[in-house]
């Protein structure tokens, strides 16, 4: 009996970990409770119990409180861990205002007036955009995002300029 209970926890536990959010209408909305926590304490009480019957000739009785110990541990641990990865702070979503003020560099030649390319640094990633400047800005100008016109077209300047003015 207590293998069969623990390959069924062992499974929900997967099941649960893999389709949470699918499987989330089956459970109450409780706060205590979750798919994962419900699978660990199944596996746990058939590991516990089993282990107790088979190494130690536990009596059921017995062998099913240790198992409900093992079970309620196990369970608890599932339940901290889920929370702290549902819980669990993200970097906000990049977008183009966060370009303002960013250091590039000038990878296709920027003329006064016209457009040139600069590969920026956004969200640890390159970032090729379209630039305007009115100064002409050779390649490998260190430059400074000054204004934001489109998510793909920047103004900018030379470090130099921008950090002196």
């Amino acid at each position: 009996m207590f293998v069969v209970v623990g390959l069924v926890g062992a499974l929900l536990l997967v099941v649960f970990l893999l389709l949470d959010d699918a499987l989330d209408a089956i459970i109450p909305d409780l706060d205590w409770i979750s798919g994962p926590a419900i699978g660990a304490f199944l596996a746990a009480f058939g590991l516990f119990g089993w282990v107790a019957t088979e190494s130690f000739d536990a009596s059921t009785p017995a062998a099913s409180a240790i198992g409900v110990a093992g079970g309620v541990g196990l369970g608890w641990f599932a339940y901290k861990l889920a929370r702290v990865l549902h819980d669990g702070p993200t970097d906000p979503t990049p977008n183009a205002s966060m370009l303002l003020g960013k250091e590039g560099r000038v990878v296709t030649p920027v003329r006064a007036g016209g457009s040139g390319e600069v590969l920026v640094r956004l969200a640890g990633q390159p970032v090729k955009l379209t630039a305007t400047s009115d100064d002409d800005l050779p390649v490998g100008t260190v430059t400074v995002v000054v204004e934001v016109t489109s998510a793909t077209k920047v103004v900018v300047q030379s470090a130099d300029r921008f950090w002196t003015s």
